[in-house]
């Protein structure tokens, strides 16, 4: 995977898994515990606040020359990544900020997709409208990457995590993380998969109604395709 697929892979695993936890109590295992001593985090916060802030400054200069080409694709690309990774560092230390940053990561990846039908695009997008509330362009947008590349880890893995958190469809879930693991280029990231994959096991179990499709696949277009 490349960097930029690697931090949505581990953004995934953590900032969306808590959301799911406070949601239906479901993939809690990622969440550390303990207490941490105050001046630790009050270090860590402003270091954080501070990283985001030049985080900001950067994105201005990046909009005011996307302006001046906006037809660069990699321009673009480039802007859509850093919104989303401001959109992910804004949950931690500015939340009323977190939203837009994903909405206008989800503008900058639709603008390089009127001329690039990437799959690592599109599942960047899918991940940017889920965490931007955007459930239906969500869903569209990771289709339309499996049914490109049906064997895309983080498109596999982050659609099961839409399906878990949003649908309580934890079949569905299980059959795309079960399609992700054999293909996980690490024994961390299969680990990770198969957690995933036990905790969904125990949700059916507790709350078999719990599931959002009839259809053991949600999605067709995604066979057992294991290689890369």
């Amino acid at each position: 995977m490349n960097k930029k697929t690697q931090r949505i892979f581990a953004a995934i695993l953590t900032v969306l898994l808590s959301i799911a936890m406070i949601g239906s109590g479901f993939l809690g295992y990622f969440v550390s515990g303990g207490n941490k001593p105050a001046d630790s985090t009050s270090s860590k916060t402003a270091n954080a606040t501070a990283a985001y802030e030049a985080q900001k400054a950067r994105i201005e200069a990046m909009v005011e020359q996307a302006k001046l080409d906006p037809g660069n694709v990699p321009l673009q690309t480039a802007l859509g990544n850093e919104y989303y990774d401001a959109g992910v560092a804004a949950e931690q230390v500015a939340p009323t900020e977190t939203a837009e940053n994903f909405k206008h990561a989800v503008e900058a990846y639709q603008n390089v997709l009127k001329t690039n039908k990437d799959p690592n695009i599109l599942v960047d997008l899918a991940t940017a409208a889920f965490k931007s509330g955007d459930n239906e362009l969500a869903e569209k947008s990771f289709l339309e990457a499996l049914a490109i590349k049906p064997d895309h880890l983080n498109g596999l893995v982050n659609y099961g995590i839409f399906l878990a958190n949003v649908k309580q469809d934890f079949a569905g879930a299980i059959t795309q993380w079960e399609k992700a693991q054999p293909i996980a280029s690490t024994s961390a990231e299969k680990d990770d998969i198969k957690s995933l994959i036990s905790q969904a096991q125990a949700a059916l179990k507790t709350t078999p109604a719990a599931n959002g499709s009839a259809n053991p696949n949600p999605n067709p277009a995604v066979n057992n395709t294991t290689g890369k």
